[in-house]
């Protein structure tokens, strides 16, 4: 079977130029490579790429049913043209279902290279009649698609001048988040910025680092698709992160960073603040800091309350997990059930699942299963090992 095409490996497949022919109207004036577009392919798309006054100098994408289509329009008023005015398009054609948003400043800079060449040369109205000129134009797109497929940057030199492009690498789409997946802030959601939609809005006040996705969905009376798609969304802002539901069987292990709060006395109150049980004389940050230390693999989290009871030293223990986690002082190690003999596959519960490569909470999640319940089932099934990574 071949496997789809990933939207962000989308090389340029062509890049046309097209004008406005005083008397055959809109019609293609180079192209790479030749006859990509034929006559009957460029004519459905040519109203939109020769555009009325109002769509010039904006970026347009047209998709068709094999291709993506984007352009930048540009029209030059003078007199020096029969019909006072000049309109042509640069465009790139990528694969139908791919992005292009990498593509468009890049459409853009070049649409205006050469604009300029028009205007000091006519170097693209007298293409028709020059071949040496339409050789030369030829040429630079060629070089430009090459260069830009190949090294994502390319350095184009006519009539003396100079123009640097690069494609700028966008960030993928984060995955979706699952129904027990839990989004937790890093970062402040303003719901008075403008940038924020309604479902934002409807959807950030019940983010708190313990609601998960299924929850915050019956909470906020929307759709689970609806608020898994707004989750996404503000992940990729980077204003929440997720992570797994609150348990103490979970395991976490200090990272590097633990090391930056020890040394940042700037954090020591704001430590001391989130982490404090909320009634009660505050924590030592000392006492944090050990507990923090403790967490290693093999360790589970319910072994390190056990060993210092938080409640003891004043600590609020969820808020604990909740402020390393977010902070990235600590991480959390995720359990992945494997059977050990393939024989025993079918004969244990939902043995399909335990190949290593599903965490526990994602098993829960495809085959709609209490964790917990899982849990227990896979602790006492002697031909499931569990793998914390």
């Amino acid at each position: 079977m071949e496997e789809p095409l990933d939207p962000y490996d989308n090389p340029i497949k062509c890049i046309f130029v097209c004008h406005f022919h005083h008397t055959a109207g809109p019609k293609i004036l180079c192209q790479v490579p030749k006859d990509f577009m034929s006559k009957d392919s460029f004519e459905t798309v040519s109203v939109y790429m020769i555009p009325k006054g109002q769509l010039q100098k904006f970026i347009i994408t047209i998709t068709t049913k094999d291709n993506k289509i984007l352009g930048y329009p540009i029209q030059i008023n003078d007199q020096k043209y029969l019909r006072n005015a000049y309109y042509f398009n640069l465009c790139f054609v990528c694969d139908h279902n791919s992005h292009t948003l990498h593509y468009e400043p890049i459409v853009k800079k070049l649409s205006s290279f050469l604009l300029n060449l028009e205007i000091e040369d006519n170097f693209l109205s007298k293409s028709d009649q020059s071949e040496k000129t339409q050789e030369e134009l030829l040429c630079l797109m060629s070089k430009v698609m090459d260069d830009l497929n190949l090294y994502k940057r390319c350095t184009l030199i006519a009539r003396q001048s100079i123009i640097y492009l690069n494609v700028i690498e966008v960030s993928r789409n984060p995955p979706t988040p699952l129904d027990f997946d839990v989004p937790l802030p890093v970062s402040a959601i303003d719901l008075l910025d403008e940038q924020w939609d309604l479902t934002t809005r409807q959807v950030a006040p019940f983010i708190d680092g313990v609601n998960h996705v299924s929850k915050i969905s019956k909470l906020s009376k929307l759709d689970i698709e609806v608020v898994a798609a707004c989750i996404q969304n503000l992940i990729y802002c980077n204003a929440v992160s997720l992570v797994d539901l609150f348990r103490y069987s979970n395991m976490y292990v200090c990272t590097t960073k633990i090391g930056q709060l020890a040394r940042n006395k700037s954090r020591y109150d704001e430590a001391i603040s989130a982490i404090s049980r909320p009634s009660g004389p505050k924590a030592k940050f000392k006492d944090i800091f050990t507990v923090f230390s403790a967490m290693r693999q093999g360790s589970r989290f319910i072994d390190v309350c056990l060993r210092f009871n938080p409640v003891s030293i004043n600590i609020d223990e969820r808020n604990l997990v909740l402020y390393g986690l977010a902070n990235g002082y600590i991480r959390q190690l995720r359990k992945y059930p494997v059977v050990l003999k393939e024989k025993d596959v079918e004969k244990t519960y939902m043995g399909n699942y335990y190949n290593g490569l599903n965490s526990l909470n994602i098993i829960s999640c495809f085959t709609n299963s209490d964790v917990y319940h899982l849990d227990e089932e896979i602790e006492r099934d002697i031909r499931i090992v569990s793998v914390w990574k």
